[in-house]
C-alpha cells in the first residue's frame, strides 16, 4: 500500500461532507480536492525530474497543504521523508544528507528562518509551500475533478519503499527506518481492527506533530472517510475547545502534552462526549495522571507501544482495559502497555535469545510484517538488532504477566547498576510522578566511588516557587521501594531537556555528571 492509496480508497471521495480542515490557514478541502492537489503536485515533481523511489522530504508545520505534498510524493512514486519542525536545523540537515533526498517541500517560514538551507539544497531542489499554496498552486481554487487513475509504472508492486522514519536519536544521531508496503498494510490492518470508526461522524484531530505518530495515525482514519482537522501547536485551551467545536472522535497525544491539558485550570469547561479514542504513546504515563485523564475525558483512553523500527501498534491497551483496571483497583494493568496486537508477535528474551516465561524480565522482541525493512543504508545497525527466528530486538526491557499484559520496565541502556544491584529508573519515575508537587522527573545513575552509580532523581516541579524537602521525597521512595531503589539525592531543575516529541533526554542530563568522570557507565 502506498500512502496515496489511503486517500484514493476512501469512501469520502463520493461525498462532499468529509473535509480536511486547516484551523491555522483558513483552508477546507474535500477529499476530491485533496486528490486534485496531489495529482497536480505529483505532475510538478515529475516535471522537475523526480523518479520512482527518489527520496522527497517535507519540512513544514502541521497543515492541510503538507498533507497534499505527502500524497503527491506518494502518487509520483517517490519516498516520503518527514522532518520534524521541533528538531534543530542541524538534526534535520543530517537527516537530509543521510537520505540523499532530491527535493524538499519547505514552508516559507522555515526557508526564512534558516537561509543556510540553500547550502544543503540548491534553490531548484526546494519547493515552497505555505498554508494555502504549494509551488504556486492555489489550493483554494481546486475543482476536485482530477482523475485518480495512475499509470502502471506508478502502481506499487508491494516491494517498494514507502517512507523513511527517523529514530528517536536519544543516545546519538538518528538512523532512518525503512517502511515498506508490508509495514503499512499491517499497521493499517491492526489500527482498523482495534480502533474502528464509530457510527457517529468521525473526526480526527492532528495537533501533535504530523511528522510523527499523530500524522502516521491519520492515514487509516482517512482511508475510512473521517473528517481531518489540522492545527499547529499545542495551546491547551484552543485544543480543548476544538474537541468540542468539531466533535472530535480521535486524538493522539504524547503523555507530556496530556499533562499540559490536565493542568489547565478550566480543563473541565468543555464537552468531550464525542471522543472515542484518546490515544497516548511514545513514553510511559503516570498512573495518577492517567486516572485523572479518564475522569476528565471519559473512558476513552487507549495506549499502544511501538518504535520507528516496529511502528506504533505492537501492543494495545484498550479503553475497556483501563476501566477494568480502575474498577478492579489493578494499577499494574495501567502501568502496562497492553496485550500483543493482532498480526504481530511480541516476546521477551534474554541476552542469548532464549524466550522467557511470564514474570521474567528481558528484552522485548518483535516479529512480523509490521517491522521496518531495515535501517536505510546501514546494514551493520540492522544486523545488530536482528536475531534468529526473525525476531527484532527493541532495546526495551519488559515483562509479561500471566494475563498477557506487557509492562515496559525500562530502556536496556537506562538500567542503573548500583552496589551490584540492577535498578530500573522507570519504576522510581512512576512513583515520583504520583507526588503532588512533581510535574515531571528523570532518574539516572551518576558516578559514585562507593556504589559505582548513585541513583539520582532530577525533578521538575509544578510550582517552581515552592521546593519540597529533598529528604521527604527520598523517604517517600524508601517507604515504597526500599533503600536500594530510592534516590540518594534529588535535584530540582527549572526544566528538563526534551526531544522534539516531548521525551525527556536523559543523555543530556547524564552529560552534566558523566563528562567530568571521563566515562559513560
Amino acid at each position: 500500500m502506498r500512502l496515496v492509496d489511503f486517500l484514493d480508497q476512501s469512501p469520502a471521495l463520493s461525498s462532499e461532507k468529509a473535509k480536511f480542515v486547516d484551523l491555522d490557514n483558513d483552508l477546507s478541502l474535500s477529499y476530491r480536492q485533496m486528490v486534485d492537489a496531489s495529482v497536480k503536485i505529483a505532475a510538478l515533481l515529475k516535471e522537475r525530474g523526480v523518479k520512482r523511489q527518489d527520496i522527497v522530504a517535507t519540512y513544514a508545520p502541521n497543515s492541510v497543504a503538507a498533507f497534499c505534498c505527502i500524497f503527491a510524493i506518494s502518487r509520483a512514486g517517490a519516498v516520503w521523508l518527514p522532518l520534524n519542525m521541533r528538531n534543530t536545523f542541524e538534526a534535520n540537515r543530517k537527516l537530509i544528507e543521510k537520505s540523499g533526498a532530491v527535493k524538499l517541500f519547505v514552508d516559507g517560514s522555515v526557508a526564512t528562518a534558516f537561509p543556510e538551507l540553500s547550502d544543503t539544497f540548491p534553490d531548484d531542489q526546494l519547493i515552497e509551500l505555505n498554508g494555502q499554496r504549494v509551488a504556486g498552486i492555489d489550493l483554494r481554487a481546486l475543482s476536485g475533478q482530477a482523475s485518480v487513475v495512475d499509470s502502471e509504472s506508478d502502481v506499487d508492486d508491494g516491494a517498494g519503499l514507502v517512507n523513511l522514519f527517523a529514530t528517536g536519536g536519544t543516545t546519538g544521531d538518528s538512523k532512518l527506518a525503512e517502511w515498506g508496503s508490508l509495514t503499512w498494510d499491517t499497521l493499517s490492518a491492526i489500527q482498523n481492527e482495534l480502533m474502528p470508526l464509530p457510527e457517529i461522524p468521525a473526526c480526527y484531530l492532528v495537533a501533535a506533530p504530523m511528522t510523527h505518530a499523530a500524522g502516521i495515525a491519520a492515514f487509516e482514519v482517512i482511508r475510512q472517510g473521517a473528517n481531518v482537522v489540522v492545527m499547529e501547536g499545542m495551546v491547551p485551551e484552543r485544543l480543548l475547545a476544538t474537541i468540542e467545536t468539531h466533535r472530535v472522535t480521535h486524538l493522539f497525544m504524547p503523555p507530556t502534552a496530556i499533562y499540559m491539558l490536565l493542568a489547565h485550570p478550566r480543563v473541565k469547561a468543555w464537552d468531550y462526549s464525542s471522543l472515542r479514542y484518546f490515544w497516548y504513546a511514545a513514553a510511559p504515563m503516570s498512573v495518577e495522571k492517567l486516572k485523572e485523564a479518564i475522569d476528565v475525558f471519559g473512558p476513552v483512553m487507549v495506549q499502544t507501544y511501538g518504535q520507528a523500527e516496529a511502528p506504533m501498534l505492537c501492543t494495545f491497551l484498550s479503553a475497556e482495559d483501563h476501566v477494568l483496571a480502575l474498577e478492579g483497583n489493578n494499577p499494574s494493568i495501567l502501568r502496562s502497555c497492553g496485550k500483543t496486537s493482532p498480526h504481530v508477535e511480541v516476546a521477551v528474551m534474554d541476552d542469548e535469545g532464549n524466550l522467557l516465561e511470564p514474570g521474567q524480565e528481558g528484552e522485548i522482541a518483535i516479529r512480523g510484517n509490521l517491522l521496518m525493512r531495515a535501517y536505510y543504508r546501514n546494514p551493520e545497525a540492522t544486523e545488530a538488532i536482528r536475531c534468529e527466528g526473525g525476531w527484532q530486538r527493541s532495546g526495551d526491557i519488559g515483562v509479561f504477566d500471566e494475563q498477557g499484559y506487557l509492562a515496559i520496565v525500562d530502556r536496556k541502556r537506562d538500567m542503573i547498576i548500583s552496589g551490584g544491584f540492577n535498578v530500573y529508573p522507570s519504576e522510581i519515575e512512576q512513583l515520583l510522578w504520583g507526588h503532588s508537587a512533581i510535574k515531571d522527573c528523570a532518574v539516572i545513575g551518576i558516578p559514585d566511588e562507593k556504589w559505582g552509580e548513585q541513583v539520582t532523581a532530577v525533578v521538575e516541579l509544578k510550582d517552581k516557587s515552592q521546593s519540597p524537602d529533598e529528604q521527604e521525597i527520598i523517604q517517600y521512595c524508601k517507604s515504597k521501594l526500599g533503600s536500594v531503589k530510592a534516590p540518594k539525592q534529588v535535584l530540582f531543575w527549572d526544566e528538563l531537556p526534551r526531544s522534539p516529541v516531548g521525551k525527556v533526554l536523559k543523555k543530556e542530563i547524564r552529560k552534566v555528571f558523566w563528562e567530568a568522570a571521563g566515562r559513560k557507565i
